[in-house]
């Protein structure tokens, strides 16, 4: 069985071109794959768990590449993972058993990635195997940029969330800087018109709020527009009395 070392170090995405090329103008790559591999690794679609992107890198490289890959992977929170194409032949089961490949005939490719977004690091291996051959030097190389690809796909779109979830706290803290200052202004004018402290000018305004089935940034929005919180809700008409502002002496 033929290993790589993991890295664990910062994986660039596949350039296709450059992979077709590898591919050409290797004396030891057996077989024309080049196009029909690099093909069925641009169909990859990236997610941010890497169960659900190595899941499909088993069926995208067989027969492109080998005979049959099996995925096996963990990232601590889940039973570990383990798909292989084809389905049912994964290394250990009977059914590999049965077929002619021996330990020199399999390349065992693992990887390590530690992840900066928060998300939970994962780690793993891909098998590849072939029937009637050994794996070469090329087979290597392409194995592990196989791994690398899939690896930058599960970053990017690890990225790409926290890029979202960034957007949506900015946007949610703007929204409440926009908000209280609304409020704060509504509270303002009904302290002023009403001679109320403002603890009680603020819960008239969720007074005003709650029978309409409005949220208090609505009905501070309101005043704010037109000065004035509404005969009906005033102090004295019956729906709320606060505690009036003491004039100085």
């Amino acid at each position: 069985m033929v290993i790589r070392t993991a890295s664990g170090d910062a994986v660039p995405a596949i350039a296709e071109t450059n992979l077709d090329a590898f591919l050409q103008h290797r004396a030891d790559v057996p077989r024309p794959c080049g196009a029909p591999l690099v093909s069925s690794l641009s169909q990859l679609r990236g997610s941010d768990d890497p169960v659900i992107t190595f899941g499909r890198l088993p069926q995208a490289c067989v027969p492109e590449f080998a005979d049959g890959c099996q995925v096996e992977l963990c990232d601590g929170m889940e039973p570990p993972f383990r798909i292989a194409h084809p389905p049912g032949e994964a290394e250990g089961s009977e059914s590999f058993a049965a077929r002619p490949v021996g330990p020199e005939q399999l390349l065992a490719t693992p990887f390590r990635v530690v992840s900066r977004m928060g998300f939970p690091s994962y780690a793993g291996a891909v098998t590849h195997w072939w029937i009637g051959r050994k794996p070469s030097e090329s087979d290597a190389v392409i194995a592990d940029l196989m791994v690398r690809h899939l690896v930058a796909l599960v970053d990017h779109e690890r990225l790409m969330t926290a890029v979202a979830q960034a957007e949506d706290r900015a946007a949610d803290l703007a929204l409440a800087a926009i908000s209280g200052r609304t409020i704060s202004l509504a509270t303002g004018i009904v302290m002023h018109q009403n001679g109320l402290a403002a603890d009680d000018a603020e819960d008239l305004l969720r007074q005003a709020a709650g029978p309409n089935g409005r949220d208090l940034h609505q009905v501070a929005a309101s005043v704010a527009r037109s000065r004035s919180l509404g005969a009906s809700l005033v102090p004295g008409n019956g729906v709320a009395r606060g505690r009036r502002l003491q004039p100085a002496r």
